[in-house]
């Protein structure tokens, strides 16, 4: 039998929570599903808060970090956005899902989710056109992560011909954002 490394737990991890939610992530369960000892858990974890504690990592590294990196690869903005939407577009959805669920309950999972919202907010707006303010790129920009928030609910990507129009009419909408002047508000 192949020696069980510390991603092979993450994974079995990522599957738990996936398949159950976070109250399934313990030490019991985590074994049955490798078949593995509780001593090869503790060889590679002090416990169950620095397990979780790699399994939000691991998640911000696959669902933040590696599309973001491979975005900033492009040369020019129109470039970086395409990437990254096909990135984003193969992401494993059903995780990201169970993660934000996770976030609702726990104080660590939660800060987790605050932090990567931030960081894939501020990547969007870094993508917005330097002409329009720094106050609208932001806004757009969390518009936009707001509308793929709710996409991912809605799961629109697996969803077929539908998915396609319900993305077109997004960008539809985030381009009007970007080309509508902003009126001044009337006084009273």
């Amino acid at each position: 039998m192949a020696r069980t490394q510390r991603e092979d737990w993450i994974e079995a991890g990522f599957g738990l929570l996936r398949g159950t939610g976070e109250h399934a992530l313990t030490v019991e369960r985590l074994c049955a599903a490798l078949g593995r000892t509780k001593g090869s858990f503790y060889h590679h974890f002090e416990g169950m808060p620095e397990f979780a504690n790699a399994v939000l990592a691991a998640w911000e590294q696959r669902h933040t970090d590696a599309p973001i990196a491979a975005a900033a690869r492009e040369d020019d903005l129109a470039s970086r956005r395409r990437t990254l939407d096909a990135h984003v577009k193969q992401l494993d959805w059903p995780l990201d899902l169970a993660v934000r669920g996770w976030g609702l309950r726990d104080p660590v999972a939660r800060e987790a989710v605050a932090r990567i919202d931030a960081r894939r907010i501020a990547y969007l707006e870094s993508l917005l056109p330097r002409r329009v303010t720094a106050a609208r790129r932001r806004a757009i920009a969390t518009l936009e992560y707001a509308a793929f928030l709710g996409a991912m609910q809605l799961d629109f990507a697996r969803q077929g011909s539908d998915s396609a129009r319900t993305e077109a009419l997004l960008y539809e909408a985030l381009g009007v954002l970007l080309h509508t002047p902003v009126r001044p508000r009337a006084r009273r």
